[in-house]
């Protein structure tokens, strides 16, 4: 059976949520469920790990100009 054109270039060019959710499966075959935290659908049902509470309350109490700006084109 013939698949159209259409599908066939659908298939191949895959959008990025879905590979951020395949590459999630793989991580999870290759370092255990309970090691892989996946953020790919849905919302976080975790706290981050405390270490980065505090590096973001430091990048973020950093005086650089123009660090939260838009970066340049």
């Amino acid at each position: 059976m013939a698949i159209s054109r259409k599908i066939e270039d659908f298939i191949s060019q895959s959008s990025w949520i879905r590979k951020m959710f395949e590459d999630g499966v793989r991580l999870k075959k290759v370092y255990g469920a309970e090691n892989v935290f996946d953020f790919s659908l849905g919302n976080p049902d975790v706290s981050p790990p405390e270490r980065f509470k505090e590096i973001l309350r430091e990048i973020s109490a950093e005086d650089i100009p123009a660090m939260h700006s838009y970066m340049p084109n």
